[in-house]
């Protein structure tokens, strides 16, 4: 995918912001700058992942997504390896980092603990023991990678909240790419780390090892479902609390970190909204203008805010359209085969991404004869209200354009139409995506052309997201037809920051 003009200057941004925030962490990432890019791939794909990094909050200019795939956690005589994938995601604002907007900056996933409660005498069989790190107070990605945690046991005897480490006393872990400096009777580790970029050098890549074993872990509580004694035995069995030098963290895999801008300014897109002219503001005798977009598209960005034109995302108070449909034809995989004369569509934009309506089909008939749904015309079929989103079949690809579609289906349930042809009943269900235009350019009229052959429609699926097709009588159909939209006030659908 080719860069836009506003992607290829957050790209550029991104590189000088994400050399000034991880050089603290890690001193080669500067490097990065001389490094030669691989072609980019789906940038939008490869931002899903940053989807919950809070690039709108004020003063975040980078996202991170971490995935530790393998590694240990030894906390006095207890050993935990990492079985299961952990993942933290956040925003950054050095050295700071930003809660993820679901709440879940770090996931919280159960490791198995070797051996349980193996040592300790309990009531039935209740020795299988899970643990899960949570977050004990705000980390930050400064010369290590600080991370206040406390370990959650789970086992049923321990009860709901057996903790090692709490948020007043945490397990305060420093991890680092580099050598550790231990007390004894810990001897100095070796991380290591290879970075690279993708996405034209969009996505900083960090493969590596991270560790620490300078830190020391308080004991347990609240494991108090053994009464008066569950806090002792299970510090008793594990050597809690075990003093710094005691203790180790090893976490192998992979940290992305990227602009929280480019973000910004890809993921939503694409959507419906309006290229306006920008409000003056008075400087001197003069009214000056201060949009972020030179042309009456919104697709050329001007520096330092200084272009006749701004971007409102989303429909104005004028929301609503209607239009025709020409012939349909709804064809199943094995042949069975409804047709239309043609139709009209009524609805509304709802939302930057949405808009809802309904079709009614006429002059329908299929091999059986006429069809027609309950308490309509002869040969008129009409839909349920369906909802239609945005979303790219192709991003800008090399010197083409991108392709946006919307996903028609039903706004609740999974039944599109219902009628009988001939007397029989027919019930169609699932969705159709059928490509939009035109894009980038302010327009009443827009215009969905679905295309299906055999059965077969042609895109089933987005670029990001699973398929989504329909069935008529149970059997994968395709449909064919044109529709426009006309609507009450000019839109755009924006592909391209």
């Amino acid at each position: 995918m080719r860069l836009t003009r506003e992607t290829a200057r957050a790209t550029t941004r991104a590189g000088r912001s994400m050399r000034t925030t991880t050089a603290l962490a890690i001193a080669s990432l500067a490097a990065l700058a001389a490094m030669a890019a691989p072609a980019m791939a789906s940038l939008k794909q490869d931002l899903q992942r940053f989807s919950t990094c809070p690039y709108n909050t004020p003063g975040v200019g980078a996202c991170l997504y971490s995935v530790t795939t393998s590694g240990e956690f030894v906390l006095g005589n207890g050993k935990v390896p990492v079985s299961n994938p952990v993942i933290i995601k956040s925003g950054l604002t050095p050295p700071v980092l930003v809660s993820a907007t679901d709440g879940e900056t770090l996931s919280k996933t159960p490791l198995p603990v070797p051996g349980g409660l193996v040592g300790i005498e309990l009531p039935g069989n209740f020795t299988e023991v899970t643990a899960t790190a949570e977050l004990a107070g705000t980390s930050g990605l400064g010369y290590t990678l600080s991370l206040p945690l406390k370990v959650k046991l789970d086992n049923l005897a321990l009860g709901s909240n057996c903790y090692i480490g709490s948020n007043v006393e945490p397990i305060a872990l420093n991890l680092t790419y580099a050598t550790t400096n231990p007390p004894p009777p810990n001897k100095p580790i070796s991380g290591s780390s290879a970075i690279t970029t993708k996405d034209n050098g969009a996505i900083k890549v960090v493969t590596g090892t991270l560790v620490d074993n300078a830190f020391a872990a308080p004991g347990a509580s609240g494991c108090t479902a053994l009464p008066l004694v569950g806090d002792l035995a299970v510090n008793t069995k594990e050597g809690l609390p075990s003093a710094a030098g005691k203790n180790t963290a090893i976490l192998s895999g992979v940290t992305e970190l990227v602009q929280s801008s480019l973000v910004r300014g890809v993921l939503p897109l694409p959507d419906f909204g309006r290229c306006v002219k920008a409000e003056g503001v008075l400087e001197g005798k003069k009214l000056v203008p201060h949009g972020l977009y030179g042309n009456s598209t919104c697709t050329a960005e001007t520096p330092e805010g200084t272009g006749k034109f701004e971007w409102k995302t989303g429909p104005g108070p004028s929301k609503g359209f209607s239009g025709a449909v020409k012939p349909v034809k709804l064809e199943t995989t094995g042949k069975a085969l409804v047709s239309c004369s043609g139709g009209s569509d009524t609805g509304e934009y709802t939302s930057p991404k949405n808009e809802k309506t309904t079709l009614t089909l006429t002059g329908c008939q299929s091999a059986a004869g006429e069809c027609k749904s309950s308490g309509a015309a002869a040969g008129e079929i009409a839909t349920s209200q369906l909802q239609g989103s945005l979303e790219f079949i192709k991003e800008n690809e090399a010197a083409e354009k991108p392709i946006v579609g919307l996903d028609l289906k039903p706004t609740s349930g999974s039944q599109v139409a219902a009628f009988e042809c001939g007397g029989a009943p027919q019930t169609v269900t699932g969705g159709v995506i059928a490509p939009v235009s035109p894009v980038s350019k302010m327009t009443s009229t827009f215009s969905l052309k679905a295309k299906a052959t055999g059965g077969k429609q042609a895109p089933e699926a987005f670029e990001v997201g699973a398929s989504d097709t329909l069935s008529l009588g149970g059997e994968q159909a395709g449909l064919t037809t044109t529709i426009t939209q006309t609507g009450e006030e000019p839109l755009e659908i924006k592909a391209a920051s």
